[in-house]
């Protein structure tokens, strides 16, 4: 019976959820900067009877749907930033922001937690204990640490009422539509950043034996950086080392003074993320001092490793299967190599990501 009322009250306001999605994807913005996302997402719920506390790390703030009756506190994480990137596909709500997109569907994560604010609480005379809906701010700003650390730093957590379990959940492109799954144990990798700085001797194009050139140094320091996964982790050990960014030069004719390398950094275990942290400043070092230059190595530890707990798996998959049918149930087989800042939540309470 509650089962069809969600289903009902979910009907009746989908089309304003779809709206909302959309208004968000025309207007994203980067970590840290989420003000109009704020304040659509404030202006979609002007009209309900939300308590909501603001004041978490910048753009954060929380909704509180309070049951009829006591009972535990259980948090909703919901993300709100978007990607340094254009989007290319011409859609009548694409991008108005030039530069940046919600490429990883944290619209649609918003557009949900708001969708599922507002059913909460026209049934919250029908469950015990409260559901605390945490929207943040900066989950992919992995060089500075994340939103979620900083939430919980400033409270989000213990401030009344306590959470005691926490629920994250991401669209997955390789997932049929109406289909969800988890899994026990590491579900998204630890995510570090790094950065390479190579110093060498600039001058011009057609004299480089008078030259130290930081473009050839960071080319062969990239071709070494590919043998670290092959030739230093365990085969058995999932891991990725990717360069994302090579900087160099300002002209054709010369030979720059800098160059600059930006990659990351994906593990499961730890003894692997050291093992990688340190094979990543040998080779860059050692390349560097080969070819006459100087290499610096800021490699960044970033987010953990996700790791779900088993009693809130078992908690989510019989959710899932009651309500989107056994079938539509997914036995995630496989972690993967995606960084999520959500992993500091699953740190401090037992916690599962779908």
């Amino acid at each position: 019976m509650l089962r069809e009322l969600i289903e009902e009250k979910v009907s009746a306001i989908s089309e304003q959820i779809i709206e909302l999605r959309r208004k968000l994807h025309q207007h994203p913005e980067v970590s840290g900067s989420e003000f109009e996302t704020k304040a659509i997402l404030l202006e979609a719920i002007k009209d309900y009877d939300f308590e909501i506390v603001e004041g978490y790390y910048n753009t954060g703030f929380v909704i509180i749907i309070r049951g009829s009756k006591p009972g535990r506190t259980i948090g909703l994480r919901v993300d709100m930033d978007a990607l340094e990137m254009d989007e290319l596909v011409d859609k009548p709500f694409k991008s108005q922001n030039s530069g940046v997109m919600h490429a990883c569907g944290h619209d649609g994560h918003m557009a949900m937690g708001i969708a599922a604010a507002i059913v909460l609480n026209d049934l919250k005379d029908q469950f015990q204990g409260n559901v605390k809906l945490i929207f943040q701010p900066a989950e992919e700003n992995a060089r500075s640490g994340g939103g979620a650390q900083f939430m919980i730093a400033d409270g989000v957590l213990e401030d009344e009422p306590r959470v005691e379990a926490m629920v994250g959940m991401h669209i997955w492109p390789d997932l049929m539509v109406g289909q969800a799954g988890t899994r026990v144990g590491p579900m998204m990798a630890a995510s570090d950043p790094f950065k390479i700085d190579i110093v060498g001797q600039g001058g011009h194009a057609s004299m480089p034996n008078k030259c130290v050139d930081p473009i050839l140094i960071a080319s062969h320091t990239i071709l070494g950086l590919q043998s670290v996964v092959s030739r230093n982790v365990d085969p058995f050990e999932p891991a990725v080392v990717t360069i994302g960014m090579l900087n160099s030069g300002t002209r054709y004719n010369t030979i720059p003074e800098t160059a600059e390398i930006i990659g990351t950094v994906r593990t499961f275990d730890e003894t692997t993320r050291q093992l990688i942290k340190t094979r990543i400043e040998q080779i860059a070092e050692t390349t560097a001092t080969a070819y006459g230059g100087k290499a610096t190595v800021n490699y960044t530890f970033g987010y953990p490793s996700v790791v779900n707990e088993k009693g809130m798996v078992d908690c989510a998959e019989q959710s899932i299967r009651e309500v989107l049918g056994d079938e539509n149930y997914v036995n995630v087989e496989r972690p993967a190599p995606g960084g999520e800042d959500f992993a500091y939540f699953t740190q401090k309470v037992p916690s599962v990501f779908i």
